[in-house]
């Protein structure tokens, strides 16, 4: 049970991070709620997070089964989120599975290729975020599909540990530059989870070295620990209002997940251009509202097959500790069921 312990830690430390902001901190309930506070909203959106964590934990406790022949078609039906280049990748994947192809020995390889091609060409023809901050948000697709294929071959690859972090060393140096914090977070917890569920992680002072510097470059990107509690603070906000907005049925009955761009779509269910983040439960409810729980019992279905395999629970969880704050989506929802399908292939 480690997995749902160290999720169920980071989700209760988010949650009352979250509450703290939103209610017990007037100056920051202040600058979060500019435009009024409603304590029974807060309090309605907490408790359906918590009845929605109850049927996760169900999920894992009484887990159906899920034949790799279900995971196959739902990698492909989703992979339709991104045309047209989404499903033929999709295809390429489920063949090397038929072939039994270990992630270690092709995937993990491509995947760091691929992330450390896509950062320096994309900081050399593109500009750098950190100097330049109006690319952020031109690169953030690019960043994002760089952060993930680094997650990938940092779990995956059978290396030394002093290259491993090497490597993480170089691509928190990189997402740095791009400027995302919670990027640079995710990467950090494959790269610990990947060690430490394969009983490889040492607690020594270089570990801790290099924890408190990637925590301090979270905070300078943050602006100080105020601004990320009002990050926090705004999302669980945006959280609330969605299932102000979407109980009893959902808003938009898949179409969230489905989305490319997932908060643009919720940025602008609030009238604005701007990305919101929308917390762990938002697309379930927003999609589907209360019918939204089966879902939340399959994220801990999928946590709980995760730990047949230590770098299968390595990526599954650290991709379900960033949906925390991010929310879910499908590109992330196909990562784990990728996983979730190659976790007995050796």
């Amino acid at each position: 049970m480690r997995g749902l312990k160290i999720f169920s830690l980071a989700f209760f430390s988010y949650l009352i991070l979250a509450l703290y902001s939103n209610y017990f901190d007037k100056s920051l309930r202040e600058l979060i709620y500019a435009k009024g506070f409603s304590s029974s909203m807060l309090f309605l959106g907490t408790a359906i997070s918590l009845i929605f964590f109850l049927a996760m934990i169900f999920g894992y406790v009484k887990p159906i089964k899920l034949d790799d022949r279900v995971l196959m078609l739902s990698i492909f039906l989703l992979s339709f989120f991104e045309l047209p280049w989404a499903p033929p990748i999709a295809v390429i994947l489920l063949i090397t599975y038929w072939r039994r192809v270990n992630p270690s020995t092709l995937h993990a390889p491509l995947c760091l290729f691929s992330a450390l091609t896509t950062l320096l060409l994309m900081y050399l023809l593109a500009g750098v975020p950190f100097f330049d901050p109006s690319l952020r948000y031109r690169l953030v697709g690019f960043l994002v599909m760089a952060a993930f294929l680094a997650l990938v071959s940092i779990i995956y690859l059978d290396v030394p540990i002093g290259i491993k972090t090497l490597l993480l060393i170089i691509f928190e140096m990189f997402l740095f530059l791009g400027t995302f914090r919670s990027l640079m977070i995710l990467v950090f917890l494959g790269y610990i989870f990947g060690l430490y569920f394969e009983n490889k992680l040492k607690l020594d002072v270089k570990t801790a070295a290099l924890a408190l510097s990637i925590l301090f470059a979270v905070l300078y990107l943050s602006h100080g620990f105020k601004d990320l509690m009002i990050r926090v603070g705004f999302t669980f906000l945006v959280f609330h209002n969605i299932v102000r907005l979407s109980m009893p049925l959902g808003l938009f009955h898949g179409a969230l997940l489905m989305s490319d761009n997932p908060r643009y779509l919720i940025g602008r269910l609030f009238g604005t251009s701007m990305h919101y983040t929308y917390f762990l439960f938002g697309q379930p409810i927003a999609d589907f509202g209360i019918l939204g729980i089966s879902e939340a019992y399959l994220f801990g279905v999928f946590l709980k097959l995760a730990e047949e395999n230590p770098k299968t629970l390595a990526l599954v969880l650290s991709l379900m500790i960033y949906v925390i704050e991010t929310g879910m989506d499908a590109f992330i929802l196909l990562l784990i069921l990728s996983a979730l399908l190659f976790r007995n292939v050796e």
